[in-house]
């Protein structure tokens, strides 16, 4: 890998870690789903200062080219990325619905004790 293009993917990850610290400083970020990426940051660091990385991971899953191998591994990052917020969309789902029962439970009672006081 090019000295430069190094440089600056090392800057790149530095400049993505320091984003994602920012938003969990601000609460903009919950901590549980700032892991995933904070790993993604650190793996992606060791790599851009370790290449060499790259050609031994393909080399022992199998795969020739080094970009193959950063696309294979990419794509398996988007598909976990992908089920993880299909979990999460799926539990908040469950969530609001039970959310949504209760509260209208609630405004029943409510409305049989404002009759029920009218009376």
């Amino acid at each position: 890998m090019n000295l430069t293009l190094r440089i600056f993917f090392i800057a790149a990850v530095i400049l993505f870690l320091a984003v994602i610290l920012r938003y969990l400083s601000k609460n903009r970020l919950n901590l549980k789903y700032s892991l995933v990426w904070l790993a993604t940051s650190a793996g992606l660091l060791i790599l851009a200062v370790f290449p060499g990385l790259v050609d031994k991971i393909g080399a022992a899953v199998g795969i020739i080219s080094p970009v193959n191998t950063v696309f294979v591994f990419a794509l398996m990052f988007i598909v976990v990325i992908v089920f993880t917020l299909t979990m999460i969309v799926s539990h908040t789902t469950s969530r609001i619905y039970r959310l949504t029962q209760t509260i209208a439970v609630l405004e029943k009672r409510i409305r049989e004790l404002e009759e029920k006081s009218e009376q």
